[in-house]
Order: structure tokens, then sequence, then C-alpha cells
């Protein structure tokens, strides 16, 4: 009965701008060399939504055909980032999931506005600095990031990019004209990271139109700057890990707290050899540098692992085997895209104090949003306000999946969105990092196949092999 029923509510309807919709045949390669017959997609949308007769960009994606006889509402992979390509996550470790979940539906690999293949600017990428040899706090890389991203949003101004067209919502928009332009009545939305963000976007848009939704590694609407707490209980759970492997520990949060105070009494200078230009530099190693090298490894167990593995010499005075990683902390550059959408979704003046006050506390203090850019610091962006960022109400069946030992997207962040979703249920992945929610686990693939088909689930726990 379920097969007829899917059958008779995915017919192609007819709507005004299919027209915008072209495809042809592709032959997709995989990373390792694998190729699979699929569809080229491409889109135009309008560049802001609320003037239809304005400009226009397009959108590519890659359409996996699905091998079932009577498929599902297409499924929609939104990638993290921002700035992440859905085709180069479809080419790379993610490419047997694309093709496992076509038993299901068709799978769209969706390059979102200004990525991959969709009108992207990665010519006018900005760099930024912060140099080696000068002692590095939070004010300064904040004075940094300030001047960066005038200088960057002036030269994206005269080059021509309407950083207000970069904003969820419009790429919210972008989905609801995908959805149109295929003829489908309803889309499965399979998102992580930043693509959780987006999801839920649309989520709260387009409830009507919405499927079943799979959220890895939740980013809700106010949850793009991050929490300082949920970084030191991230520690504790390290903490507690550690001294369950050796009961002579004496603990990681006794010995961080050590390093950093030592390294707030007194920078260490030193020179080193840069790998990259096989030059030596001078690095002022300072308290901050070692709070956001500590931040951003815990990323991942397996990030978190070599960064233990440095501990010992950093606690020696040995700070050289640091460095490299330092120096690619206090470097980078600021993209249109990625820089605008994170700057226009903000955060609510509440969870601003909120971060304010657990980070006068934090063993990591502000080093968890180091370098976040606003949108006030940008001309052209926008904030898409407390409407945008407030609670959402949806009955939706959705799938959360968190990790324990994900340093980017809590599990928190999944079970404060749960009052709001009455459909949905948490798989919890015990041991997994930021990179280790999908393919950590073969029972995970087999969990998101099960919701995909309409089967019902139950809050779930999973122990994931460790990472090595």
């Amino acid at each position: 009965m379920r097969a007829v029923l899917l059958f008779t509510l995915f017919i192609p309807l007819a709507v005004a701008n299919a027209a915008d919709l072209r495809f042809e045949p592709h032959t997709f390669r995989a990373a390792d060399g694998r190729t699979v017959e699929t569809e080229l997609g491409s889109l135009t949308v309008p560049q802001r939504h609320d003037r239809p007769e304005g400009a226009s960009l397009t959108l590519r994606f890659v359409r996996f055909k699905s091998t079932h006889p009577q498929p599902g509402a297409p499924i929609v992979y939104l990638a993290g980032g921002p700035g992440g390509s859905g085709i180069d996550a479809a080419r790379g470790v993610r490419h047997d999931l694309f093709l496992a979940l076509r038993e299901v539906a068709d799978v769209i690999a969706l390059d979102q506005r200004g990525t991959g293949q969709s009108t992207f600017h990665a010519e006018l990428g900005q760099p930024w600095s912060v140099p080696l040899d000068k002692p590095m706090d939070e004010a300064l890389l904040a004075t940094t990031m300030k001047g960066a991203a005038a200088r960057a949003a002036k030269a994206w101004a005269a080059a021509g990019v309407d950083l207000g067209a970069y904003t969820t919502v419009e790429s919210a928009e972008d989905l609801e004209s995908l959805r149109e332009a295929l003829g489908v009545p309803r889309l499965n939305l399979w998102g992580i990271s930043y693509g959780t963000h987006l999801g839920l976007a649309y989520l709260r848009r387009h409830a009507d139109r919405v499927d079943h939704v799979i959220l890895a590694g939740v980013e809700g609407p106010d949850d793009t700057w991050k929490r300082p707490a949920h970084a030191e209980a991230l520690l504790d759970r390290w903490d507690a890990l550690l001294r369950a492997r050796d009961p002579k520990e004496q603990g990681l949060r006794v010995r961080l707290k050590a390093l950093l105070e030592g390294l707030g009494r007194r920078p260490r200078t030193m020179k080193f050899m840069d790998p990259t230009t096989g030059t030596e530099r001078i690095w002022v190693a300072t308290r901050f540098d070692m709070q956001r090298a500590v931040f951003e490894s815990m990323r991942d167990p397996t990030t978190f692992e070599r960064f233990l593995t440095l501990l010992p010499a950093l606690e020696a005075g040995s700070f050289e085997p640091m460095a490299p990683l330092a120096s690619r902390l206090r470097d980078g550059e600021l993209g249109p895209m990625s820089t605008t959408m994170d700057a226009a979704s903000g955060l609510s003046p509440a969870r601003r104090a909120r971060i304010a006050r657990e980070a006068r506390t934090a063993l990591l203090g502000g080093a968890v949003n180091a370098g976040a850019v606003e949108a006030a610091w940008l001309p052209g962006a926008v904030d898409l306000g407390e409407s945008f960022r407030g609670p959402l109400k949806a009955q939706a069946p959705v799938l959360l999946i968190s990790g324990t030992l994900d340093g980017r997207t809590a599990p928190d962040n999944a079970e404060a969105l749960r009052p709001g979703l009455s459909g949905a249920v948490h798989l919890v992945l015990e041991g997994a990092g930021h990179d280790g929610l999908f393919q950590s686990d073969p029972r995970i693939l087999e969990r998101m196949k099960a919701f995909l088909r309409g089967e019902k689930l139950a809050d779930e726990r999973l122990q994931v092999p460790a990472a090595h």
C-alpha cells in the first residue's frame, strides 16, 4: 500500500519555473576513481528572492537517481561550513552514503549559493593575519578581524557582490525553488553542521513541504556562536576518559590549567622551521594561542588525540611542535559566502550575554568564538534578527544525530530543539566526534535508511568504535 502512495504522491507537478531547471547526463567520478552515472543539474534562482525580477544566480547539483522502483521524496544533502560543497562531499569520504541512500529515493548533492560550482567567488577571498612574532590576545584578534571584514566588504562591493544575498534565509528559499522546479510536493533534508542550520531554516519556513529531516551535528537557529560551557563539558569528558585509561593520570584539566597559567604569566618566544616555506620563523606563544589550539583540536577525537601526544612536550616548555598549528590559526581568508552567512545568522542578545558570562570562568575563555565576524562589520550584510533565531516548532519527523566527543556541535544543541520538534528522535553516538557522525559505525546508516523509509525509531545511544 505504501509503495502505491509514494508513486501517487511524487508524480511531477507542473510549475512555472521548471523551465529554469536543466539536466544533462553526467559520469560522476569519486575521489577514489569509482564512477557512477548521474545527472548534472542547474537551476536559476533570484539573487534576492523578494526581488524575483532582479539579478539571478545559478545553483548546480548532482542527482544520483534512486534504485527504488517507486522512490520517495528526493533527499537533498546540505553541506556544512558554511561554504562546503555538496558535490565535493559526494565525491569524497561520504560517496558510499550517497550511493546507499539511493535505495530510498533520488539523492541530490547540492552546491549551495556561493559554494563549489554555484556562482562561486573563489577569486575574492580576502586574507587576514596576526603576525606570529607579536603576542596575541582576544582583543587583538577581534580588532584584526573587524578591520579585515571592512576591507573585504569594500572589495566585494567593488566586485559587484551583493552581501545581502548571502543569508541562510535566501538559501532556504533556494531549496524551495529547487523543490518547485523538480515538481515534487516535499523534500527529504539531510544536513550536517551548518547544513542543519539551513535545514532548520527551511523547516521553519516550509514545514508542509518537508517529508523527513536528518540533522547531524546540530547547529540550531541561535547556535552560530558557540557556548564556552560546551567546551568545558567536553574537557571534563576527556578528563574522565584519560583517567579511565590510566589511574595515575594527573588530570587533563589540571595539566591544561597549569600550562595556560604559565603562558599567561610569561609568553614564550621561540624560533621554528616553517614546514610550508622551509624558512625560519619566530613565534611568540601566548595563553590565547594555546586556548585556541586546544579548542580547534577538540573538533574530533582523532585530532585531539594528536594534541594529547604533544602535551608532554608543551608541559616541558618545548612549544616548537605546536608552532605550525599556531601559524595556521594566526591567519586565514574571508570568503563572501562563508563569512556573510555566519555573520547574518548572528546571535541573540541573551546568547551573547550567556557566552560572555561563561567565558569569564571557562578554562578556554572566549577562544571558542575566536575570529567570529559580525554583520555590523560588513557594510551591505544583514542581520536576520530574532524571528530567525527564535524557538522553532514543527511536527515533521526529525532524526537528530550527535556525538559525545564532538567539539563543534554539542549534543545539548539537539536537545534544546526537542520541545519544539514533536516528531524528533535523538541518536547519540558515544565516542563520536564532528567528523564521525555518519560513518563511525555501520549502524548509523541503517538507522538513517529506516528513518527515511518511514519506520518508527526511538531515542538511542550507540557506542561507536574508538577512532585511531
